[in-house]
This record gives C-alpha cells, sequence and structure tokens, in this order.
C-alpha cells in the first residue's frame, strides 16, 4: 500500500518534443483524444507508460525477468515511474489520410460484412498533423531509500534516448510511422525530501531545472533498432492519390500533402509495397522461411500464441524539390475493360530528391541476420528501378533511383551505388547469403 512507502527523494523530468510525424490517440468511440476542458488534444499518461513500459521490458530489463525496476511489480514494489497527460500547445490541425484494408491471403483489398451488408475495403484514418508540439511531464520516485536508484534514474533516461531517436512511438498505427517525436529540450530537477528546504520546495511546486539535452540526445549507443536509410531521386512520376473532391479547375487526383503542404509517401504505401515483393520472394526462393516474414511484417491470426504485431516501420518520405507534371488521360470502364466515353480527367504527378527511412525492432530476437538480409533483398529493388510505389505501374509510374543506401546495425555501413564499397558490399551480401541457406 502507498502509505507504508516512505518518499525519500523525487526527480521531475520536463521533455519539451514536437511530432515529426502524425499523430493518432483515439477514444472509446474511435475519434481523436480531446480535453473537455481545455478543448486541447492529448495523451493520456497511460498511453506513454504504455509505450515506454513496452520498450523498458523488451530492451533494457529484458535480462532480468520478473524483476522490473523502474514500473514495479510483486517482487520490486510500487511503480516509481510517474506519466503525467501530455497536451499539445500551439496550432492544432486534424487531417485525414486514406486507407485500404488488405487480405493478406490474396493480397487484395479486403471486404467484410457489417449487419448483413458487404462493407467496402476503403476508409479514413484521422489524425493530428506533424508538427504539434506537447510537454511531457515525468516524476521518478525514490520510496524507502532503495538501493540502485542512481541505476533506475539511468535506465529512465536512456528511455528518454530512445524517445528522441524515433524509437519509442506513441498512439495508433505506429507500424505505419505514426507517433513519432523529435524531441527539442530534457530538464529535470531533484528534491531531497530529507532536507526541509527541498520540501518546502517541492510543495510549493518550485522547481529549479537544469538542462540535461545533450546528455539525452548523445546517449544512443544502447539502442536496438536496425535502420536503413536511402537517399535517392524519382526517375518516372509519382502519384499516390489524396481523395478529396475537388473544382472543376483543379485536377483529378493529386498526389498527397502533409500539414506543411509537401508532396509525401505515405509510410504506409511504402511498407504495402516492400511487404508484397518480401512476399513474392519467399515464394520464389523456397529456402526463405515463412517464419523470417513473419518476424518482420508479423501474422494475423485468431490464436493469440501464433499471431505477433510487425516488427518493420516505414516513416513518410517527404519529395523535396518537388517538381510537378500535369498528365490527361481518359477513364476506364473497369467492368468491361474499354474506354468511357466523354470521360477525360487530368492528373498531378510529383518527382524530386526522396530520403527514405525505415526502421526494424528487434525485440524478442535472438538471432535477425536472415531478417537483415530479406530487406536488404528489397530495398535492393527498390533502389534500382525495380519496385515502384503508389499507383500507375502499367505506364511506369512510381520509380526511384538510390544514390546511397544505409544500414545501422552496431555500426554505420553506407553503400553507394555509384561507387560500390566492396568492404561494404561483402557485408551486406553476409546477410543475403545466411538468408539464403535457409
Amino acid at each position: 500500500m502507498i502509505y507504508k512507502n516512505k518518499l525519500i527523494e523525487t526527480i521531475q523530468y520536463k521533455v519539451d518534443a514536437v511530432t515529426v510525424s502524425p499523430l493518432s490517440i483515439k477514444d472509446g468511440d474511435d475519434n481523436l483524444k480531446l480535453d473537455n476542458t481545455t478543448g486541447k488534444f492529448y495523451i493520456p499518461g497511460s498511453s506513454v507508460a504504455g509505450a515506454f513500459r513496452n520498450y523498458y521490458e523488451n530492451y533494457i530489463n529484458n535480462h532480468m525477468h520478473h524483476e522490473n525496476n523502474l514500473f514495479g511489480g510483486t517482487d520490486t514494489g510500487m511503480n516509481k515511474l510517474v506519466c503525467y497527460d501530455a497536451f499539445a500547445a500551439g496550432q492544432q490541425i486534424i487531417s485525414s489520410r486514406p486507407g485500404l484494408r488488405i487480405d493478406r491471403r490474396t493480397l487484395t483489398d479486403y471486404r467484410f460484412f457489417s449487419a448483413g451488408k458487404k462493407v467496402g475495403s476503403k476508409f479514413k484514418r484521422h489524425f493530428l498533423n506533424d508538427g504539434v508540439r506537447f510537454i511531457f511531464v515525468f516524476e521518478l520516485n525514490n520510496y524507502n531509500g532503495v538501493d540502485g536508484f542512481e541505476n533506475i534514474k539511468s535506465q529512465f533516461e536512456l528511455l528518454l534516448a530512445a524517445f528522441s531517436a524515433g524509437d519509442i512511438l506513441l498512439g495508433n498505427n505506429k507500424m505505419i510511422g505514426f507517433g513519432r517525436f523529435e524531441v527539442n529540450s530534457v530538464h529535470k530537477t531533484e528534491y531531497n525530501l530529507c532536507k526541509y528546504e527541498d520540501v518546502y520546495n517541492y510543495l510549493l511546486k518550485k522547481r529549479h531545472y537544469i538542462d540535461i539535452t545533450e546528455l539525452i540526445l548523445n546517449n544512443k549507443s544502447d539502442l536496438k533498432n536496425v535502420r536503413f536509410k536511402i537517399k535517392a531521386k524519382t526517375t518516372t512520376p509519382v502519384l499516390i492519390k489524396d481523395e478529396v473532391v475537388r473544382s472543376s479547375r483543379e485536377p483529378d487526383g493529386i498526389n498527397l500533402k502533409n500539414s506543411n503542404n509537401e508532396y509525401i509517401i505515405p509510410g504506409s504505401s511504402l511498407k504495402g509495397v516492400l511487404r508484397a515483393r518480401a512476399e513474392k520472394l519467399a515464394k520464389t526462393f523456397p529456402c526463405i522461411n515463412s517464419k523470417v516474414l513473419t518476424n518482420i511484417f508479423g501474422v494475423e491470426s485468431n490464436n493469440e500464441d501464433e499471431a505477433h504485431i510487425s516488427r518493420f516501420v516505414c516513416y513518410d518520405t517527404i519529395i523535396k524539390n518537388a517538381a510537378i507534371g500535369i498528365y490527361n488521360k481518359v477513364k476506364i470502364d473497369y467492368f468491361t475493360g474499354g474506354v468511357q466515353k466523354h470521360a477525360l480527367m487530368s492528373e498531378e504527378t510529383v518527382m524530386g530528391d526522396l530520403e527514405i527511412e525505415c526502421a526494424f525492432n528487434t525485440f524478442g530476437l535472438e538471432q535477425y541476420d536472415k531478417e537483415i538480409g530479406l530487406l536488404l533483398l528489397v530495398l535492393r529493388d527498390l533502389c534500382t528501378e525495380n519496385l515502384n510505389v503508389g499507383g500507375g505501374y502499367a505506364v511506369g509510374r512510381g520509380y526511384i533511383k538510390a544514390d546511397t543506401l544505409e544500414l545501422i546495425h552496431g555500426q554505420k555501413m553506407i553503400y553507394n551505388f555509384n561507387s560500390p564499397d566492396k568492404l561494404v558490399e561483402e557485408q551486406f551480401n553476409s546477410y543475403i547469403s545466411k538468408l539464403m541457406v535457409g
């Protein structure tokens, strides 16, 4: 019980962070979570604690088995970390984005029945735009003079480092890159509650914050995600349609944009393309174990022991130095396959520079060289104009050509397609060789 625990010391952390990807925190009615008093969107402390605890138990404390020193347990006592609700500051803009439910067995759009009626596979994802500032507040408490509290403090600050690196995502749709934050600053203040002055300041909420931003942002040596980064250019126009009703003077189809009015390739579109190619490779090469696919992209199952969420995340890619082009075409009657008369339409495509970023979460895996090998094969196809993104495959749209492919796995390895490094090539091939052994 809480009254049996004596609070000896408390440390308060204030984290100033901004969303760098869409954020979706839903309430019970599937609406974005809104505080009725302030009218602001917010992230519940329970959601923050859940995301932090999941990372803590999978990576930082996974070798301790039943001992959860930071979040508490039957062996270690009550929770030592308090996570407060985080409220949005400044301008808040809600947007939506079309989504498509996919049947993984047929790789086609998924249709289901609701109340006896057939329901379409398209839906809308509603979210809070990127660029929204949040203030996160945490309290780390030392009850009864726990031994090793300094180690507990170091563990929590490592969690903050993982959050600042984008390894801890918040909210819904995390597997397509939602809920990623960039940390602007981290401050902390400490109270020794055995001292009268500190007790006085604590009760009156007088805080003397110390800036530890640099310490947190540079504390990334133990981060566990495997990262892939691609610098590339489009070689053919890209079109990932934003399904918005437009006036007669505007093109019928236009590429998706973010809150800054920049053209993007959504993480969901990129991940869908990469997954489809990975599944095709697995069918082509029998030596590629289906478990490798499951470890990367997850699997849906009615059996809880067999189901697994995806470990692979693709973030939205901004199309920089964008150049647009208007193409006119005639609509097709999808029932007959013929041309619809008097149905001319126009589409606005985009070309430009890309910096694609993906991450592979290694939690629960002791060995994952084969998974890295499969992802390298798929990304190689994307980088060498052998895999397209978006619509218009039949007319040659959506191809890119990469300058570099970067893999961060313990160390940084950069493969330059224009002047290949033999050593990096051998390292990449070593992962692919392990995959092909079966």
